[in-house]
């Protein structure tokens, strides 16, 4: 007798669940009109979209490098001796051929007068022989030496206008020269450190990328580059050299950007972050939000017809929150919202874009 009222006990208890679970079910299915309209086709789900886009996307490397003058030298005098004269200032702008430093160069105008002296004398000379060579009055020995002794004296003038050339320092190039202890009445020679000299008209950017992008560099191609110097400011630049090694280290090909500089803003050394650009192409895209994803497979719900209908895509690149996809005619309608409760071949009604949602 026990065992028949634990029997009916259970077979209450399995009857009042199950019960409670189709009530539920029911309860569930009237609390979501949308789900049950859409099911008797009665309310289409309430959406909102947004154009596919044709944007432009670009493959990028990016790199870090050092800027460099397209000429930079560090100028020493070419002779001992006492400074005379210091004509130039720090971040002054020079010419090619314009004196910066001059030497005590009495001694040296001394010797090249001298010089010329003796130039004129054996030139003299070397004339009268010829006229009298002419009378027979002269040998040929004799003229063969005064021809020597004229040749000698000229050596000897250009050699005493080059040691006083070397008593003056001038600019090798346009640039603009850099800082200087030099002070007059001061001994210098060949090893004293006046300045430097920089061409900065156009700045070098040396960097360098990985291994694996060689064979898709070339000369002429587009760099952008930053500078935290100034933050608000990108200069664009193209590749001017590359390496024909690559570093056995760094598994790295150099490459040389140049960059225009006629404002003189940049210069050498500085660090900059620099973006080569490898290929760009146009593709539709659709924001990052519109994807769904399935078993491994990207898709995107568009408006038909007033259907919404999921077409499989293949993703790409990013950019500003747009992503490239293939497999999607631009400007096609792609369902933004409510896609959790989306399903293919759903009636939907497109409700307009908030204004702030379709600028994102």
């Amino acid at each position: 007798m026990r065992s028949l009222r634990i029997l009916f006990g259970v077979v209450l208890l399995v009857a009042a669940s199950f019960c409670g679970f189709v009530l539920t079910g029911d309860m569930l299915a009237a609390t979501d009109p949308a789900a049950g309209n859409r099911q008797r086709g009665e309310t289409a789900l309430v959406v909102q979209t947004r154009p596919a886009e044709l944007l432009c996307f670009a493959e990028t490397v990016e790199a870090v490098g050092s800027t460099l003058a397209r000429h930079a030298v560090t100028l020493h005098p070419s002779a001992s001796g006492r400074v005379d004269e210091v004509l130039f200032s720090a971040g002054q702008r020079v010419q090619e051929g314009d004196l910066l430093v001059r030497l005590d160069d009495a001694g040296a105008r001394a010797a090249l007068a001298s010089a010329e002296a003796t130039v004129a004398e054996a030139e003299t000379a070397f004339a009268r022989l010829e006229r009298l060579q002419t009378t027979g009055s002269v040998t040929e020995a004799n003229l063969e030496a005064a021809r020597a002794t004229l040749l000698r004296a000229n050596a000897e003038r250009d050699l005493a206008e080059t040691v006083l050339r070397d008593r003056s320092l001038v600019a090798p190039f346009d640039g603009v020269v850099g800082l200087s202890d030099l002070a007059r009445g001061q001994l210098v020679d060949s090893s004293t450190e006046v300045t430097t000299l920089d061409d900065l008209s156009v700045i070098q950017v040396a960097f360098a990328v990985p291994e694996r992008h060689y064979a898709r560099l070339q000369r002429g191609q587009a760099v952008a580059l930053t500078s935290p110097a100034f933050p608000d400011r990108s200069f664009t630049g193209t590749i001017s050299a590359m390496a024909t090694r690559v570093d056995q280290t760094t598994r790295s090909v150099g490459l040389r950007a140049e960059v225009p500089n006629e404002d003189g803003l940049l210069a050498a050394g500085m660090f900059m972050q620099a973006t080569l650009t490898l290929d760009e192409h146009e593709a539709p895209a659709v924001p990052e939000r519109a994807l769904s994803v399935s078993g491994g497979t990207s898709y995107v719900h568009v408006v038909r017809d007033g259907v919404a209908r999921r077409i499989a895509v293949t993703t790409g690149r990013l950019r500003d929150g747009m992503i490239e996809v293939e497999g999607l005619e631009p400007g096609a309608a792609v369902i933004v919202t409510n896609l959790q409760r989306l399903s293919d071949g759903d009636p939907v009604e497109i409700e307009p874009l908030r204004q702030v949602e379709a600028g994102q």
